[in-house]
């Protein structure tokens, strides 16, 4: 491990909060000029919603970041927890943000190759960059590798990986509508007999479906294991952190 800082984000985007602060606070300057008293009223109405809002949001970020990233932590290690793989082989991370999914696989499995893939489109704070910096400064850059893709279009052959994860990534797949094409995507470059262990809002039903659907889904593509494991269950939350996961679960299992 080198001395490099390692910056693995916050799932609550930097870039949002300042968007968020900026729009809450331009209808408050415009009240500052002579304008009608009813357009004055609508304009600080307007603001006072805009700046709940980023309120709401700075309260996720801290909640995220507080005692190092923490939370966020957890639940990527619940992920490697349900992966029922020996390590032995090639793994990929689909939506690997900053790379930690990716790196905290390669560092649980010494003899493995780590592949993160990942869209990094404007709203975020990670990039390709930034995930082989935190790989380097984790010690397994020569283990680990980074490529530009979305999850809805992988750039593999079928059959290619041993082990695929991922977390949060989804239902935030923005190009494709039925979100089951995505998780389809995912299994076609898994190989048959390898393992997966999929974390995200499988319960939120207008998303992904009735999640005992969803389960005899999978099998009908050819999974021959599938299991479900609720994260927020075996976690302290406060309601409003509770609330925000309440959809979350992990899909896992084998090929």
């Amino acid at each position: 491990m080198t001395n490099q800082k390692i910056d693995y984000g916050n799932w609550v985007p930097r870039n949002l909060l300042y968007l968020l602060f900026i729009i809450s606070i331009i209808p408050a300057i415009i009240t500052l000029f002579p304008i009608i008293l009813i357009i004055k009223v609508i304009l600080w109405v307007l603001a006072g919603i805009l700046f709940f809002f980023f309120i709401f949001m700075l309260y996720f970020y801290l909640a995220f970041a507080k005692n190092n990233c923490e939370l966020q932590n957890m639940m990527r290690g619940f992920v490697i927890e349900k992966l029922l793989w020996d390590g032995d082989g090639k793994a990929l991370d689909i939506g690997t943000g900053a790379g930690a999914l990716a790196i905290y696989l390669a560092k649980q499995f010494p003899k493995s190759e780590i592949w993160g893939i990942d869209y990094w489109g404007k709203g975020w704070n990670f990039s390709k960059k930034l995930c082989e910096k935190n790989a380097l400064a984790e010690g397994v850059a020569n283990r680990t590798i980074f490529q530009k893709a979305s999850a809805s279009k992988l750039p593999f052959k079928d059959n290619q990986f041993d082990a695929i994860v991922s977390n949060y990534v989804y239902h935030e797949v923005r190009d494709v509508k039925d979100k089951k094409d995505v998780i389809k995507e995912s299994f076609r470059v898994l190989k048959k007999g390898g393992f997966f262990s999929l974390q995200d809002l499988f319960l939120h039903e207008k998303k992904f479906g009735e999640i005992e659907n969803l389960k005899s889904t999978l099998k009908d593509w050819g999974i021959k294991e599938v299991n479900s494991f609720n994260p927020i269950d075996h976690m302290k939350m406060n309601r409003f952190l509770r609330n925000m996961f309440k959809n979350a679960l992990i899909l896992y299992g084998q090929k």
